[in-house]
């Protein structure tokens, strides 16, 4: 492969994810790169709550590990994925380093939106 394909695959790979960062909606999955207060920046799936701000996103978190609460609900990603939905965080969307391509079923979704209702008291 020649330097100038290398070059345009890079560029194309880059406007890619522009593209999704730019896009991210809703009830997407992305790994992201990110800080809580007072924690170490760590690079883990997050769930796309809001979308509407054309900069930033507010996201919940995820994680691999197993459920510890009442407000957190696992999904199938590519591993069980525990969403907790009242670990919220905004983020810039150039902190957002990947879609993940697998989504929440709708019985899923449903959960976690009831989950995340119930933890900022909105039912």
């Amino acid at each position: 492969m020649s330097s100038n394909d290398s070059t345009r695959k890079a560029e194309a790979a880059k406007r890619k994810l522009e593209a999704q960062r730019r896009d991210a909606k809703h009830g997407e999955f992305f790994f992201a790169k990110y800080a809580a207060i007072g924690q170490p920046e760590r690079q883990a799936p997050v769930f796309v709550v809001v979308d509407s701000d054309r900069l930033d996103v507010v996201v919940c978190s995820c994680t691999t590990s197993p459920g510890r609460g009442g407000f957190d609900i696992t999904v199938t990603l590519k591993k069980p994925t525990t969403i907790r939905t009242n670990k919220l965080y905004t983020i810039s969307r150039d902190q957002l380093l990947f879609k993940i391509p697998q989504t929440a079923t709708p019985d899923e979704y449903a959960a976690i939106m009831s989950k995340l209702k119930e933890a900022i008291h909105v039912v």
